[in-house]
C-alpha cells in the first residue's frame, strides 16, 4: 500500500451515498434491442401446453453473490475530481441433495475491492483494525473505469461480484460436471453449459404483444415455450415461467398478474431437446424452492437455497458500520478529511 497515494490525491467520503441505496434497483421496463427468434419450440405460442418432465436431477448447485458500497470517494489531486468505491464483494454456492433432502453452504469467497473512475488507478490499501488485534481490512486494486461519475461506483462493485460468480461457477461444474448450476441472474458470456441463468426482475421486454400475452395466462409450474435472444458473442435459449406454490394467488396479496414471472436462460451450445428436458425440469423445481411471502419480501421469485446463502454471505462480510468506521478513521489518519 502506497500511503503516498491517499495523501497526494484529496479524496472525500461522500456521506449521502450508499446508506441510502435501494436493496432493489427498480429499472423501466424497456423493449430490448436484440434479435429473438420466438419460433424455435413453437410457431403457435396460444397451442403451447408444459409437459410433465420424464426425470427430475436429485443434485443441483444454486450460486449467488452479494455485493456492498463501504465507503463512497470523491476527489483527487489537484482540480481533478474523480470517483471511487471502497466495496466489499461475497459470493457462495449452495449444494442441494434432493435424494438425502440436504442443503450445505459452500465455498466462500470474500474480497474487498478499492476502484476509480477517470482511468484512475487504485493502490492495495491495508486498513487496521482497533483493539490491537493485528487484523486488516485488505482493500484490493481493481481496473479502473474510463467513465468518471457517481455510478461508476456501483458498477466497480457489481462487475467485481460477477467475475467472483462466474469464476466459482466455472470450478463448481468442474469438481461436478454433470450437475445442474442455477445461478442468480444472467448468464456471463463464458458460462459452463449446464450453468442456468435465474432472473427475477425483468428489466428487458424480449417479446412482442402476440408472444408476450401469454405470460398474463402462466399459471405456477407453467412456462412459455422456448425462444433464442441473438445478442451478439452470447446467444441464448430462454423461456419465462411463473413460480410459486398454487395456494397463494397473486390476486389474493393484491399483487398483479405478472407477479411470481421469472425468466431463465441457458447457453445456446446446448442441444434444443436437451433445453426442452431442463425447461421442463424448471417447470417442478423452481416452485419447490421459492419463497413464501411470510418469510421473504421478494417471494416468490427469490429461491430459498438463495435466500439462505445471502443471509450467510451477510455474515461472512463483516458489520456494516464497523467497517465504514475504520476506512473513515483511515483517511481521517491520513489528513485527507476536513
Amino acid at each position: 500500500m502506497s500511503l503516498d497515494f491517499w495523501r497526494e490525491n484529496n479524496f472525500r467520503l461522500e456521506p449521502w451515498g450508499s446508506d441510502y441505496q435501494p436493496p432493489i434497483d427498480l429499472e423501466e421496463l424497456s423493449e430490448s434491442s436484440s434479435e429473438v427468434d420466438p419460433t424455435v419450440e413453437a410457431a403457435d405460442w396460444s397451442q403451447f401446453k408444459t409437459t410433465t418432465p420424464a426425470e427430475l436431477p436429485q443434485q443441483l448447485i444454486f450460486i449467488d453473490g452479494r455485493r456492498r458500497i463501504d465507503a463512497a470517494l470523491v476527489g483527487g489531486s489537484g482540480n481533478t475530481v474523480n470517483y471511487g468505491v471502497f466495496g466489499t464483494i461475497a459470493v457462495g454456492a449452495v449444494v442441494v441433495n434432493r435424494t438425502k433432502r440436504t442443503a450445505t453452504c459452500t465455498q466462500f469467497i470474500i474480497r474487498r475491492i478499492l476502484g476509480f473512475g477517470g482511468d484512475q488507478e487504485a493502490p492495495l490499501t491495508d486498513i487496521a483494525c482497533p483493539f490491537g488485534s493485528g487484523a486488516k481490512l485488505v482493500y484490493e486494486p481493481v481496473e479502473p473505469y474510463s467513465q468518471n461519475n457517481p455510478e461508476i461506483r456501483k458498477n466497480l462493485v457489481q462487475n467485481a461480484m460477477l467475475k467472483a460468480e462466474a469464476t466459482l461457477t466455472a470450478q463448481q461444474c468442474a469438481i461436478q460436471p454433470d450437475t445442474l448450476v442455477i445461478c442468480d441472474g444472467r448468464l456471463s458470456y463464458n458460462s459452463p453449459s449446464l450453468t442456468l441463468g435465474y432472473v427475477k426482475t425483468m428489466h428487458k421486454n424480449y417479446l412482442s404483444e402476440q408472444y408476450a400475452a401469454l405470460l398474463w395466462e402462466l399459471k405456477p409450474g407453467e412456462r412459455t415455450p422456448i425462444f433464442l435472444i441473438k445478442e451478439q458473442n452470447r446467444p441464448h435459449w430462454s423461456w419465462y415461467l411463473k413460480s410459486g406454490k398454487y395456494q397463494i394467488y397473486p390476486q389474493n396479496l393484491g399483487y398483479h398478474d405478472l407477479h411470481g414471472i421469472v425468466r431463465l436462460e441457458l447457453s445456446s451450445e446446448i442441444p434444443l431437446e436437451t433445453a426442452q428436458k431442463i425447461a421442463d425440469q424448471t417447470t417442478y423445481l423452481i416452485p419447490e424452492y421459492a419463497s413464501h411471502p411470510y418469510k421473504d419480501p421478494r417471494a416468490p421469485q427469490n429461491l430459498t437455497p438463495v435466500g439462505a446463502l445471502e443471509r450467510e454471505l451477510g455474515r461472512h462480510m463483516g458489520d456494516t458500520n464497523l467497517i465504514k468506521r475504520r476506512v473513515q478513521h483511515f483517511l481521517a489518519s491520513l489528513g485527507v478529511m476536513s
